[in-house]
């Protein structure tokens, strides 16, 4: 089930570049936004992550998070993985590893939640160089 509207707006007041993309009536299927994060591999110089999140499914599926920008070439966070499709946009997108934040965020269901866990792993990364192709 898609992100009801109060939710969004509510989660904007901490959030205020989050932007509905994608909404029939009250329920927002997907959402745009821009979350400052290092820019990896021991660089921890800040650069936007301008991400596109498909909500349809939360929260009983964690949404996929996309990364419209920077390009896949200029991502050097070893937590953003190689371009897979994204089927809203119809295109192949670098996406955010969330790792176990997923199990972890299931409890509090709410798209505040999800997007404080995003914003963590935006601003750390694991060891390591980013995953091969």
């Amino acid at each position: 089930m898609p992100v009801h509207i109060q939710q969004i707006e509510e989660t904007k007041e901490v959030f205020p570049t989050l932007k509905p993309v994608a909404q029939k009536g009250d329920f927002v299927f997907a959402v745009t936004m821009v979350l400052d994060g290092i820019k990896g591999q021991g660089n921890k110089t800040k650069i936007p992550y301008h991400l596109f999140i498909d909500l349809t499914n939360f929260p009983n599926i964690m949404p996929d998070c996309f990364v419209l920008s920077p390009s896949d070439a200029e991502i050097k966070h070893v937590n953003v993985f190689y371009p897979k499709l994204c089927p809203k946009l119809s295109k192949e997108l670098p996406f955010f590893c969330i790792g176990n934040i997923g199990q972890a965020l299931q409890k509090y269901r709410h798209l505040m939640a999800f997007l404080q866990g995003m914003k963590r792993i935006v601003n750390t990364e694991t060891i390591g160089p980013r995953s091969p192709r």
